[in-house]
């Protein structure tokens, strides 16, 4: 299988800064290598990038939103010839760019079913959350209920409708995002549920029977500490690679995974980031050596 590699260097509009190393930290480290272990074609990376003149002073999530056009760009080029696309990005705010590139390729009526492993729900609204960080909104934007900016600047077309957006592994919820979370129509495993992979294999198949592509988006915070150091949103008893890497090959399992994410790497830190980055690279091949079929892609119509 042909897998193309897209790396979104930036902590959210903040080229190369704090989590926006991790991935060229990753690609020096020799990534591709790794997932080519696996006997899947690999092109060398090509790397989104917000211009200059592009950017608004004061308003990172429209900034954020135009550095995701240039994400889903390269992702609907790979799609469209046919490619996997695995996507390693800074933070989780890249993510509703790599789901516009999925819209574009398969057409904005395809539907796209969000796999989203985390410690973290990432469902939080400006109303709901209690910092505003906006790393802790993407899973809220792509279903439609905060950004509209955000997502008109990455040429989201469609909101992905709750009912088609599962969360596994979360451990760390904000009491009013748990409650807006609860209401909708999302899956949520918690992290003690997603250490057995029977009922997240049952989750994502149900998941995948009423979706055309799935998009797998998998933040790092979801190991243990112990696993990612360097981590800078840790949450305690994670999950370990073993553990992962085996939901992750579920998803694979249903033949509909277009595009794979890697989130959250922090390379910095000395000996921590090193074990962050060791870690991050023993997950990506063992994850990769599962994926084996993508859906076809219908390229979306003009």
């Amino acid at each position: 299988m042909r897998i193309e590699i897209v790396t979104v260097p930036y902590r959210y509009d903040e080229f190369n800064q704090g989590l926006g190393a991790g991935p060229q930290a990753l690609v020096t480290a020799g990534v591709a290598g790794r997932i080519a272990a696996s006997l899947h074609q690999v092109s060398n990376p090509l790397a989104a990038s917000l211009a200059p003149e592009s950017r608004e002073s004061g308003q990172p999530a429209i900034n954020i939103g135009r550095l995701g056009a240039s994400t889903a760009e390269l992702v609907a080029e790979a799609r469209k010839a046919g490619s996997a696309v695995i996507c390693l990005i800074g933070d989780d705010t890249a993510a509703i760019g790599v789901v516009s590139g999925l819209q574009q390729a398969h057409g904005a009526n395809a539907r796209i079913g969000v796999v989203w492993i985390d410690a973290h729900g990432d469902f939080n609204t400006p109303q709901t959350s209690v910092s505003g960080i906006l790393a802790g909104m993407p899973v809220a934007v792509l279903a439609g209920l905060a950004g509209p900016r955000w997502r008109d600047a990455a040429g989201l077309q469609a909101p992905i409708p709750t009912d088609r957006i599962l969360i596994a592994g979360v451990r760390d919820l904000d009491n009013q995002e748990e409650s807006l979370l609860r209401a909708t129509s999302a899956t949520i495993l918690p992290g003690a549920k997603a250490r057995s992979v029977t009922p997240f294999a049952e989750a994502v198949n149900d998941l995948a029977a009423g979706c055309d592509l799935l998009y797998l988006h998998l933040d790092l915070d979801v190991l243990d500490p112990e696993l990612v150091p360097s981590a800078s949103t840790p949450a305690p008893s994670g999950l370990d690679v073993k553990t992962v890497s085996a939901l992750m090959a579920a998803a694979y399992d249903t033949g509909k995974v277009a595009a794979t994410s890697y989130s959250s790497l922090n390379p910095g830190g000395g000996r921590l980031g090193q074990r962050s980055i060791s870690t991050t690279l023993d997950l990506i091949e063992r994850a990769s050596a599962a994926w084996n079929a993508t859906p076809d892609t219908a390229v979306a119509a003009d």
